[in-house]
């Protein structure tokens, strides 16, 4: 399982992920990420729009998403560092970014 993985995200999709500070965003892969080394607290790849379309580069493949919004909401809760008791809402999720295409090389 990957845990704290960072995508590269330009500026122009802030406001896509981001309301009111709360992040709001998932991302989907079929398949597996796999690594020689570890890959949590690490950079995995980039994420960009072109045409309405997700383009996510990892390594030497781009894999072509899209949007798709949620039914209902997922609510992501994270622990109160202060307050191990107390659970903040770390994300809602309302939308994600669906990869199901197989990758493509550079």
């Amino acid at each position: 399982m990957i845990t704290d993985c960072r995508l590269l995200i330009n500026s122009s999709l802030e406001k896509f992920f981001f309301r009111d500070g709360i992040a709001e965003w998932a991302i989907e892969l079929q398949g597996t990420l796999e690594s020689a080394g570890i890959l949590a607290g690490q950079r995995i790849g980039s994420l960009k729009w072109k045409n309405k379309k997700a383009l996510l580069h990892i390594g030497h493949n781009i894999i072509e998403g899209k949007e798709v919004k949620l039914q209902k909401p997922l609510i992501v809760l994270g622990r109160d560092a202060e307050n191990q008791g107390i659970a903040q809402t770390a994300a809602v999720i309302r939308k994600k970014v669906q990869f199901r295409a197989r990758p493509m090389p550079v």
